[in-house]
């Protein structure tokens, strides 16, 4: 009997054990493994503009990252330029006459799904902040990466073919210039990554502070990629000069430039998981649409020695 019951106690343990592992991995893998951002750059656009106008209102309470779920949930991912923006100001007739956007699909799977997927992407791009008179202001606080005066172009290059190692899909937003053009940082946070690999030539990664999101910046100048004295685990701001553009990379051998024009190649990793970076489990968005929400907001900065460094 004793060892029946021993055995019996056994066996629960066992369970117990089990059924806490399963659960706890179920919870563990719960996370987002991909997210398209198909969000047109007038929309986003039209959604910043009422985000600024409604920021202090005590009637409408009207959020950047849940109107533009709203559209993706209502819309089923297929974005209309013109039918979305009347879809935005109903919307906001809809949040005058009291309700809150959560009302229409708050409990909607899809409606967090884009609301968490959104808010990795969007987080950090608009906010309060101070000028450079010192004042506290709500507007977009990151970025384009190109600072005034400096010619680029650009088109929406994301998932074309590439073939140089092996036959993939490009993963990032390409924008030519000028070789020796600066380059600044989209979003404050930290250098995770600087160096040469054989794909990107010199390239940094910055991380956000929230760490969401990693920006890298590939192909950057030969004999000088960086601003004098960069390295990983720096915190850099918003704005500030971090490289310069080039056109290295395609090869073992180290500072080497390819053949073809000079461009940035622009990246955006999502990371709502450890997991997720490095390795088969990546994630990153297109840029184009992000890029050109980006160009309102292009600082200026001044040639200082051998350096650029930002006008504030």
């Amino acid at each position: 009997m004793k060892a029946i019951r021993k055995i019996s106690f056994i066996l629960i343990i066992l369970f117990t054990f089990s059924f806490t592992t399963a659960f706890t991995t179920k919870n563990a893998d719960e996370f987002i493994k991909w997210i398209d951002c198909k969000v047109p750059y007038e929309i986003l656009l039209a959604a910043y503009e009422y985000d600024k106008e409604f920021n202090k209102s005590e009637e409408v309470e009207f959020d950047f990252i849940k109107a533009l779920a709203y559209l993706a949930t209502k819309n089923g991912n297929n974005f209309r330029i013109q039918r979305d923006k009347n879809e935005l100001k109903e919307l906001v007739a809809k949040l005058k006459n009291g309700k809150r956007i959560d009302d229409f699909y708050g409990e909607n799977k899809y409606y967090k799904y884009y609301v968490e997927g959104y808010t990795g992407i969007f987080a950090e791009f608009i906010g309060s902040f101070k000028n450079a008179d010192g004042e506290i202001v709500y507007g977009l606080k990151n970025f384009h990466p190109f600072p005034k005066g400096f010619w680029y172009n650009h088109y929406d290059d994301f998932g074309v073919s590439r073939s140089y190692g092996y036959t993939r899909k490009h993963l990032g937003h390409d924008l030519m210039g000028s070789i020796g053009t600066p380059l600044v940082a989209i979003e404050s946070g930290t250098i995770t990554e600087l160096g040469w690999n054989r794909m990107g030539g010199w390239h940094l990664t910055i991380r956000s502070h929230d760490k969401k999101r990693g920006y890298y910046y590939a192909h950057l100048r030969k004999g000088k990629p960086f601003v004098k004295g960069l390295k990983i685990g720096d915190v850099v701001e918003a704005g500030q000069v971090v490289g310069y553009l080039g056109v290295t990379g395609y090869s073992y051998k180290i500072d080497s430039n390819m053949t073809c024009s000079p461009h940035l190649h622009l990246g955006m990793q999502l990371i709502f998981n450890e997991s997720q970076v490095k390795g088969a489990s990546e994630i990153w968005i297109d840029m184009y649409q992000i890029s050109k929400f980006l160009s309102h907001n292009r600082v200026q900065v001044e040639k200082d020695g051998e350096e650029y460094k930002r006008v504030v």
